[in-house]
Order: C-alpha cells, then structure tokens, then sequence
C-alpha cells in the first residue's frame, strides 16, 4: 500500500460537532476516518477482484479447484474435530 501525505482543514463547527477539543484529538479523529475509509476502499477493491477472477474461470479451473477442495476435505473435517473438543 502506497503511503500518502494529506493536509486537511477542518472547521471549527466540525471539530465542535464531533466533541474534540484538542488538536491532537482531531488528528486522532481525522486518521481514524481516513484509515477507516481506506480500509473500506481496499477492501470494496478486494472483493470486485474476487468477483472477477470467478467469473473468469474456465470449466476446468473450477472442476480443479474442486478435486482440491474433495482432497483437502478430509483434513478440514479432522482439523474442525480437534478445535470443537
């Protein structure tokens, strides 16, 4: 993920709306929000890549993907054994 610098300005009747009386409270606030919101995106971005990579394979990607999952079955089933004891 690329590391970006942003400069904000906020209003004084937002910083009042959102109880932060301090600075450093609002630079608190304002990451928050931007990290939420990044995550969010990444993860909306995410989701349309999965979306398109299954819509893109192959009868026989799926049918592979398949005789993975038959052979892996076994051990999930003994792995979700364990953890429910």
């Amino acid at each position: 993920m690329l590391t970006h610098t942003v400069k904000i300005e906020l209003p004084e009747s937002l910083l009042d709306c959102a109880r932060v009386e301090a600075l450093d409270d609002a630079r608190e606030l304002v990451t928050f929000l931007l990290e939420r919101y990044v995550q969010e995106l990444e993860k909306a971005q995410r989701w349309q890549a999965y979306e398109a990579y299954y819509e893109a394979r192959t009868p026989q990607d799926e049918a592979e993907e398949r005789e993975l999952m038959a052979d892996f079955s076994f051990a999930d089933a003994k792995s979700n054994d364990v953890f429910s004891i």
